[in-house]
């Protein structure tokens, strides 16, 4: 079988074109799992009533599902009920003008809030329980120590987790195409309907996926640096000019406003 470069390019530049509904699809699933896994973790570590079990018990049922199962109940659902449920409400809208899109990032989003909560449950136990003791002994509350003392010392410990998820979420993106969400798998796709030249369209999407999950590799892996090693890294260094810069313009800002405050009382003598 003889591979076309030509094909291939065209493959490429097709799928490159759905690389933003790809990203939607890997960046807000992962901001939701984040903040999701997090809330649950707590729960459990904490063994917050009824919050606590119910969590455990949702976690261990929905691990057991494969996300394409899942995906295609969602969307059964979704296509069945959503007229019902929008006129209940009173919208105008029905589920010809909603994208499809909207259903893969909640069933991925389902999936990475279960994977993270494992995670920062992890995380949670690296801590020893003496830190959460000591904070409360000194006056903070609960919520308080959670933000100041505990998470401050977890992230560092799920920041490896965390590059899993985001590699495997970037990879877990292309089963969307079960229930007819367009990204890269399927833009990469287009041409080969007209050429039939498959193998030079999953060869191009899969070169996609592979540079995405490199990028995501080595920006993550940035914030596994000591302290004492970030002076040398690229990415540190451009975060330390950002910051100067929003540094030196938020000084710019504080002085303009004080002269035309001085400006104003002048005016005012006057």
């Amino acid at each position: 079988m003889a591979f076309h470069l030509d094909y291939f390019l065209a493959s490429l530049v097709s799928g490159l074109a759905y690389l933003p509904r790809t990203l939607l699809l890997v960046s807000l699933p992962l901001a939701l799992g984040l903040l999701g896994g997090l809330v649950l973790a707590a729960f459990r570590v904490y063994r917050v009533p009824v919050l606590g079990r119910l969590t455990a018990l949702g976690v261990s049922i929905y691990q057991g599902v494969p996300i394409v199962v899942a995906l295609v109940i969602y969307n059964l659902l979704f296509m069945s009920l959503f007229n019902d449920v929008a006129a209940f409400f009173g919208v105008a809208t029905t589920v010809a003008e909603v994208d499809i899109i909207w259903v893969g990032i909640f069933a991925l989003a389902l999936q990475e809030v279960t994977l993270m909560e494992e995670s920062f449950r992890g995380a949670f136990y690296s801590v020893p329980a003496g830190q959460r003791e000591a904070a409360l002994a000194c006056g903070l509350t609960e919520l308080q120590a959670l933000r100041r003392i505990i998470v401050p010392q977890l992230v560092p410990v799920a920041v490896p987790m965390l590059m899993n998820h985001v590699v495997g979420n970037i990879k877990n993106s292309s089963v969307v195409i079960a229930i007819g969400v367009a990204e890269v798998l399927t833009g990469a796709s287009i041409p080969a309907a007209r050429t039939y030249s498959f193998l030079e369209s999953y060869v191009a999407a899969g070169l996609i996926y592979w540079a995405l999950a490199t990028a995501a590799e080595q920006l993550i892996g940035q914030w596994e640096i000591r302290p004492e090693a970030r002076q040398s890294s690229w990415f540190w260094q451009v975060c330390a000019r950002v910051r100067r810069r929003r540094t030196v313009t938020v000084a710019q800002q504080e002085k303009r406003g004080q002269v035309h405050a001085e400006l104003e009382a002048y005016q005012k003598i006057l």
